[in-house]
């Protein structure tokens, strides 16, 4: 069997429409994701709050989707810091976990 794959096939599939409809569906189906991993360390709600789907710009015109959180301290919430008094403090991976579904 010969198989061939063109060269620019891949964006021309990403531009369809119902494509479009499809990553819009997976990127609200991790941010349901990362909400409920966020409820699990519900403190204030404020991170849970300030989760979020973009439309960005992908190469060659192509429209991507990001799942991401607007909260000032989103980086040492996802991937740890140390606090203060010197005690590390592990990362939640909220989105990381929603993103490749471990967690919730």
């Amino acid at each position: 069997m010969d198989v061939r794959v063109y060269r620019g096939a891949g964006t021309k599939v990403a531009k369809l429409p119902g494509v479009q409809a499809e990553l819009d569906k997976g990127a609200q189906k991790v941010l349901s994701h990362a909400k409920a991993n966020a409820a699990a360390h519900f403190k204030t709600g404020a991170y849970a709050a300030s989760l979020g789907v973009a439309v960005v710009p992908g190469r060659n015109g192509v429209k991507d989707r990001m799942v991401y959180s607007s909260d000032p301290a989103a980086v040492p919430i996802e991937f740890g810091h140390v606090a203060a008094n010197g005690r590390v403090v592990p990362g939640q991976r909220i989105l990381l976990n929603a993103l490749y579904g471990s967690g919730v």
